[in-house]
């Protein structure tokens, strides 16, 4: 049961930011109060859509070129004749009815068109079926203690059981679905449990929810995911839990924890965390055309090639993707904080003195 390691991780990341910064918000901006869900949507949009509007656009219009080129690329390298049954079929070449559902972050619910313009995006797709939820899923299970006693197991159940019936129904990248065939996992009820365990660390995190729970999710979930998942849960959780870890292992165990912890709070780990997203948009947009490019125009061989290409696209990835943040991503950051601001900025009534 996974996506890949790393996107099964990144899935509980989002689930522990999403909890966290929506519990240190709750004295502020009440839960139950509608505009408290509005304006979490809103910073999610200006937080997410534009960088996404942009790399969509260019995705589309630079199709051809990049389907070209990864078959060009493929041959280059192995020889063979490639074949591929996601993004680059040359039976779904994307149409307007694509770049519409792209348009409308509602693509990852269609088999297919969950993969047709950008690779990636179906992940996108999926995430902000969760945003959608997550005020919900909030005001349902942590509205009190009494309710995250009687009912979090039961939606741990739920999840779980949610996952595996996708994968049968819908299909995953390797197994096709008895209902339908999705392929790409894009459809929120796939990875629910993982968004939840971030959920769960943060709550715990806030005392919202005990051991217990995290106990039972383990229990419950953990022997039906794959081993490499498994270990980068457990590397996030321990990363995330270090300090609380510390003083009941080994002192040796604590130097290893803080070794491998202290670059993650650095500058590098800064700046990985300001181009994450747009590294995780643009890297299928780039790499097809510049491996191409090298290839074409390098004399070396196939080895000194693929070395020198993917140095340049390494490079050039970062280099964009910092840009994108500095000049995109951050603007638009700050803009729906402003925005949130002022749309739903609290009419407080003036009630004057009376005259002396």
């Amino acid at each position: 049961m996974t996506n890949g390691p790393a996107v099964d991780g990144f899935m509980v990341i989002t689930g522990f930011l999403m909890m966290y910064h929506y519990v240190k918000r709750e004295q502020e901006e009440l839960p139950a109060e509608k505009t408290t869900v509005w304006k979490f949507w809103v910073r999610r949009i200006f937080r997410l859509y534009p960088l996404y509007l942009a790399a969509l656009i260019v995705a589309y219009n630079a199709f051809h070129y990049n389907f070209e080129s990864v078959y060009y690329n493929y041959h280059y390298f192995t020889g063979k004749e490639a074949h591929f049954s996601t993004t680059y079929n040359p039976g779904a070449y994307p149409r307007f009815t694509d770049l519409l559902m792209h348009l409308t972050l509602l693509h990852g619910l269609l088999p297919v068109i969950n993969t047709s313009i950008l690779g990636p995006a179906w992940s996108l797709s999926l995430e902000m079926q969760f945003y959608i939820l997550f005020p919900f899923l909030y005001l349902f299970f942590f509205r009190s203690e009494r309710i995250v006693k009687n009912r979090m197991v039961q939606f741990i159940v739920l999840t779980l059981l949610g996952a595996l019936a996708a994968q049968k129904l819908f299909g995953t990248w390797s197994a096709t679905g008895k209902l339908i065939d999705f392929q790409a996992p894009s459809l929120l009820p796939y990875s629910m449990h993982y968004f939840l365990l971030g959920i769960l660390l943060a709550a715990y995190n806030f005392k919202k929810v005990t051991r217990f729970h995290l106990a039972a999710w383990a229990l419950l979930v953990l022997p039906f995911i794959g081993p490499l998942t498994a270990v980068t849960i457990l590397s996030i959780v321990i990363l995330m839990f270090s300090e609380q870890i510390k003083t009941h292992v080994h002192p040796s165990v604590s130097f290893v924890l803080e070794a491998i912890k202290r670059p993650l709070c650095g500058k590098v780990a800064a700046f990985g965390a300001d181009v994450s997203y747009s590294l995780y948009l643009i890297h299928m947009i780039l790499m097809p055309g510049i491996i191409r490019m090298v290839i074409t125009y390098s004399p070396l061989g196939k080895i000194a090639n693929a070395l020198l290409a993917v140095s340049v696209f390494l490079v050039a990835n970062l280099i964009i993707s910092y840009l994108l943040f500095l000049f995109i991503e951050k603007p638009f950051i700050t803009l729906g904080k402003r925005f949130v601001s002022k749309l739903f900025v609290k009419n407080d009534v003036v009630v004057p003195k009376a005259a002396a």
